[in-house]
């Protein structure tokens, strides 16, 4: 009685809503939960780990005017989980809500992850369940079928509703994380443009430094001004003063030789 069902949803999403016993036995068509019981892994059962669920399936057997509705009263829970494997184990223990029939076993889930980049999950169903009672009216293709219908309505109602919840967690994950990269973004911007300011009050602009003008009280050439050639009436006062000395050494040099012993000067022969 095994069977698969494809449905969009990622393996790890899928993962998450497979192991969550209350959310998914309220994904089963037909089924009214009653109460979620919390078993300590350590207090209840060999093998439980988690919560149970107690609840009424009604589930339709057989078609047409052959078939009928049975209504199953008892509880569910997860027997066991490997997720390296991907392989869950469903303990099913229910009574008929009317007669002395009852439905008890397993149903192992095993998922695999599909497509391309991941995108989908491969989720196989295989029964292992003890009937007894009104049950035993239908045969084994109408119970198979019955399974097989039930089976696909509710992981696919399971996979419909985490996928509408991870993309609500994962909208608000991105809006909280545009609010608070916006802020940053205008503090950003504005530090840099306190930078900027910064930089302009702390490095003002290098304006070329006007050449100095000549300070003449300063110079170490008296004479700077005369060679600058900035006063015109000066300019030939360096030729007239060698002028001057030189004829006045001349002048000397002829008084002398006109009077003997006057040149100190000698010559060795």
């Amino acid at each position: 009685m095994a069977f698969e069902v494809e449905v969009p949803v990622r393996h790890r999403t899928m993962w998450l809503a497979f192991t969550d016993p209350e959310k998914m036995a309220r994904a089963v068509p037909g089924l009214t939960v009653d109460a979620v019981h919390t078993v300590p892994p350590a207090d209840g059962p060999e093998g439980v780990a988690g919560d149970v669920v107690a609840g009424r399936l009604k589930l339709r057997v057989g078609a047409g005017g052959a078939g009928a509705t049975i209504t199953y009263r008892g509880t569910a829970c997860i027997a066991g989980a490997e997720a390296h494997n991907g392989t869950l184990d469903i303990a099913v223990d229910a009574a008929q809500a009317r007669g002395d029939g009852a439905l008890a076993g397993y149903l192992r889930v095993t998922l695999g992850p599909a497509g391309d980049a991941g995108e989908r999950t491969v989720i196989s169903v295989v029964p292992e369940l003890e009937l007894s009672g009104r049950a035993l009216e239908f045969g084994r293709a109408d119970w198979h079928e019955a399974v097989e219908t039930l089976g696909a309505a509710w992981i696919e109602t399971l996979a419909a509703e985490f996928r509408d919840a991870v993309e609500a967690v994962e909208a608000e994950e991105a809006s909280q994380a545009d609010e608070v990269a916006a802020p940053a973004v205008v503090e950003s911007l504005s530090n840099k443009s306190g930078e900027s300011e910064s930089e302009k009050i702390t490095n003002p602009p290098v304006v070329p430094a006007a050449s100095p003008a000549l300070d003449e009280s300063l110079s170490d050439d008296p004479l700077a001004a005369v060679w600058s050639g900035r006063y015109e009436k000066n300019r030939w006062l360096p030729l007239i003063t060698a002028l001057t000395l030189f004829l006045l050494i001349k002048r000397r040099r002829r008084h002398r030789a006109d009077k003997a012993g006057a040149d100190s000067s000698f010559r060795m022969e």
